[in-house]
């Protein structure tokens, strides 16, 4: 005969079982989503596309929305995938809404004492810096990443996450793309070198600091729109610097270090990665004075081209273009759009910047 006592432990292990049920077991066809794969998705850039953002904690949530996947890198065309509203995803993953507006005039007045505690918080949070990822959500062909730290190259798979200072490799007849957490989107063409300097945010300014350097190779950009005005989105190539928010740009940089920008959207700043030398001391020679062999006569560069050292910036609009090189800048140029968009490398990106819509950003 059952004691009261057991079955008082059986019914508390059954609502602790129900309870982890609810939880972290599949949502209800009413919760859920279902996605048709296509050519070209992963399970990172639909995260991206449905929610926004891409991590770990919803790797292991939407695994379990979709037991059928045995490897979440490999998921093929016509595939049918579980997708959790993105409200219960926020419920999953214990996140809280944003706080409401309140309107004029009905503010609570705050107790002294509180309020003094609050800003206290407020300044200890303002100290909060973030780091900030990238994820490799498409790969085609051989993609090579090399993380902090390690010496050795490795092969990239789809929804590899990326940290500052890793680095990306993509080989011959390749190409990848990155999506960063505040949804800027970044691709890489074929024979392409580009190093993560920093990615980070201040919690509480939304401050956001991107640092790329683009070594090699070709680099599609479509920034997204940064909340704080003071945040930096820069990459550098070996002679230039080019800084922008909310743009779309493309970036080549060819064997002879020579850089090319040509921006489809927005504006971009071109800053000089080169500043002049300061004064030197009386008595002191300076690296420009070191003796060095003078070479013979050289063609003189014409008046639209000024050296490497005098320019700080030039800023380039919709539909311009500009080449720096070693030995100066010329002045930007317009270039004929729809004759780049015959390139399949720009009508591609063209077609998944169309493609990817993914939710505003929560200020």
């Amino acid at each position: 005969m059952i004691q009261r006592n057991d079955c008082r432990r059986y019914l508390c292990w059954f609502l602790f079982i129900l309870f982890v049920s609810l939880i972290f077991g599949p949502l209800r066809a009413e919760e859920t989503q279902l996605i048709r794969v296509r050519k070209g998705d992963t399970i990172s850039y639909l995260s991206f596309k449905i929610y926004g953002k891409y991590d770990s904690k919803m790797v292991d949530l939407l695994q379990r929305e979709n037991p059928q996947i045995k490897d979440i890198d490999l998921i093929y065309a016509g595939q049918e995938l579980r997708f959790p509203a993105p409200e219960v995803i926020r419920k999953k993953l214990g996140e809280k809404p944003a706080p409401p507006s309140v309107p004029v005039g009905t503010e609570r007045k705050e107790d002294p004492l509180l309020k003094e505690t609050s800003s206290k918080e407020e300044s200890m949070d303002r100290t909060q810096v973030r780091a900030n990822k990238g994820v490799i959500t498409y790969l085609e062909g051989q993609v090579q990443v090399k993380k902090s730290g390690e010496t050795e190259w490795s092969a990239a798979r789809p929804n590899m996450i990326l940290s500052e200072r890793d680095q990306i490799r993509v080989q011959a007849k390749s190409r990848a793309e990155l999506i960063l957490d505040n949804q800027s989107v970044m691709r890489l063409s074929e024979n392409t070198l580009l190093t993560i300097h920093k990615l980070e945010e201040e919690v509480a300014t939304r401050k956001e600091t991107t640092r790329m350097e683009l070594s090699l190779g070709k680099l599609w950009t479509r920034t997204a729109k940064l909340f704080n005005p003071t945040s930096r989105y820069d990459i550098r190539t070996p002679t230039a610097i080019a800084g922008v928010q909310g743009t779309i740009y493309q970036l080549q940089v060819g064997e002879d270090r020579e850089t090319n920008i040509q921006v489809f959207q927005g504006t971009v700043n071109v800053y000089n990665p080169f500043p002049a030398a300061k004064p030197s001391q009386p008595g002191q020679v300076t690296q420009w004075e070191k003796p060095q062999e003078v070479t013979g006569p050289g063609e003189v560069p014409g008046p639209a081209s000024i050296s490497r050292e005098e320019w700080t910036k030039i800023v380039l609009r919709q539909y311009q273009q500009i080449t720096v090189t070693d030995r100066g800048i010329p002045r930007p140029t317009s270039f004929n759009a729809h004759k780049e968009r015959q390139n399949e490398w720009v009508r591609w990106n063209e077609e998944r910047d169309a493609d990817f819509l993914p939710p505003e950003r929560p200020r």
